[in-house]
């Protein structure tokens, strides 16, 4: 493509590469876990976490001071601002 001489080693490599990406963009984590009640602002749209009544007109997403009641449920997710925990 620049010019390089497509090497063995520069094959495995991208293969390698291509792998890992497939391995990534395929990954399903899901099981049964615990989300704390929590109290925090961060932009959101009313989904089935959150589920809240406004004073007046709103857009989504929006952003405002809420509260999270605890919950335990099963859904595909990965690490973020709701799923961080250890796995035993």
């Amino acid at each position: 493509m620049l010019g390089e001489a497509v090497t063995w080693p520069l094959a495995v490599a991208g293969a390698l590469m291509a792998a890992g990406l497939w391995l990534h963009l395929a990954e399903r984590h899901d099981h049964w876990h615990e989300h704390a009640a929590m109290a925090h602002e961060h932009m959101h749209v009313h989904d089935a976490h959150h589920q809240h009544r406004h004073e007046g007109a709103f857009t989504e997403p929006h952003s405002h001071w809420h509260e999270h009641a605890p919950l335990r449920h099963k859904h595909v997710h990965y690490p973020d601002l709701h799923h961080r925990h250890g796995h035993g």
